[in-house]
């Protein structure tokens, strides 16, 4: 048998009550008071419902109003409870919403660092390929450089004579070496543009030594032209220069070879190295690259350091070119904290001019 719950009185009255019950308990309670009254005072009866009735009245009105009131009230609650479902269960959907920005914030950290790795890891293979590129390049240009101008003596007669079928041969081993340094001075291009200055070399430089081995590669171009390489010195014990060798002798390669190429033959070509600076503010060695060459005309010398461009006179003489030389010189200069520029007389050569810091003893990266 089942016991029924106890339930203290304290807990009955905390229990809602139903308004349309208690007014009717109350509007029973006041009737029967009533005529209780009514009787006991011997009232008649035409009094007797002059009492009644308006009392009666009132008390209906006031039970529809309480009826109606308790409508609207159960209305509400009802519209309240609703909302608070909705309400739940939009924050149900936030907090599942929060949960799963929180896994796609993860998965999202997760790959930024793998991105990053990755990054650094192609940085890394980026600055060994550019380094590759760079001293592979070098080391070959050297002897093709070689090879093409033993081809072009052979084939005007240095050598002596040569037959038809051996000039034909040879003219096609002259025609392969010019594509090959063709191809090699592109990947020198790319490779010297895409460099930053934290990728190059900083350390002590012999100026004269770089100098000297510059003048040696471009022996046999000189020879040809019957042009005279010299290298003057203000003085025989030059301190050394904080910079990257490679890069120092792209830019010396590139101001001889166009000397050579735009002087005529029998003429001269000169690398002088200066201390005239080595007193400034910012102690540097001067280096002078001369020539008796086509010049520049004086209405382009403003552009002569500009990306792919040449002069019109080099171009009538010398139809190929990229025009980037001059260009990643002066990128190189300035990385190195130096500084470039030239003087011309159109018809009468130039003279290329640029600056490096001197080393000093606790250098090693940076200049």
């Amino acid at each position: 048998m089942e016991v029924p719950e106890r339930r203290s009185l304290i807990e009955i009255g905390k229990t809602p009550i139903n308004p349309l019950v208690f007014w009717g308990v109350i509007t029973l309670t006041l009737l029967v008071v009533l005529a209780l009254i009514i009787n006991t005072a011997g009232v008649t009866n035409g009094i007797h419902w002059l009492l009644v009735v308006p009392i009666v009245a009132y008390l209906l009105i006031m039970g529809f109003f309480i009826g109606y009131t308790h409508k609207l009230q159960k209305e509400r609650d009802r519209l309240m409870v609703e909302k608070i479902r909705e309400e739940e269960v939009k924050i149900g959907e936030v907090k599942k919403l929060n949960h799963e920005l929180e896994a796609y914030a993860k998965q999202l950290f997760d790959k930024d660092f793998e991105l990053s790795l990755a990054n650094k890891r192609l940085q890394s293979l980026e600055q060994a390929k550019s380094k590759f590129v760079s001293v592979t390049t070098h080391q070959l240009r050297t002897p093709l450089a070689a090879i093409k101008w033993t081809f072009h003596m052979i084939l005007g007669g240095n050598m002596g004579p040569i037959t038809a079928d051996q000039k034909n041969f040879l003219q096609k081993g002259y025609d392969s070496a010019e594509r090959m340094i063709t191809i090699i001075n592109d990947l020198l291009n790319v490779d010297y543009i895409e460099a930053d200055r934290s990728d190059y070399n900083f350390t002590a430089v012999d100026l004269i030594k770089l100098s000297e081995g510059i003048l040696f590669e471009f022996t046999n171009p000189a020879e040809s032209k019957k042009i005279k390489l010299d290298l003057i010195k203000s003085v025989d014990g030059l301190p050394t220069v904080a910079a990257d060798p490679i890069k120092i002798g792209m830019v010396l390669e590139n101001l001889v070879d166009n000397a050579i190429k735009y002087t005529p033959v029998g003429g001269r070509v000169t690398i002088h190295l200066s201390d005239a600076r080595i007193n400034s503010a910012r102690s540097s060695l001067e280096v002078i690259v001369s020539d008796g060459g086509i010049g520049i005309p004086a209405a382009e010398r403003d552009k002569i350091f500009h990306r792919f461009f040449r002069g019109s006179n080099a171009v009538r003489l010398e139809p190929n070119g990229t025009g980037l030389g001059l260009f990643i010189a002066r990128d190189i200069i300035e990385k190195h904290g130096g500084d470039i520029w030239f003087e011309s007389k159109e018809g009468a050569g130039t003279n290329f001019h640029f600056t490096l810091p001197v080393f000093r003893g606790s250098e090693t990266k940076t200049p």
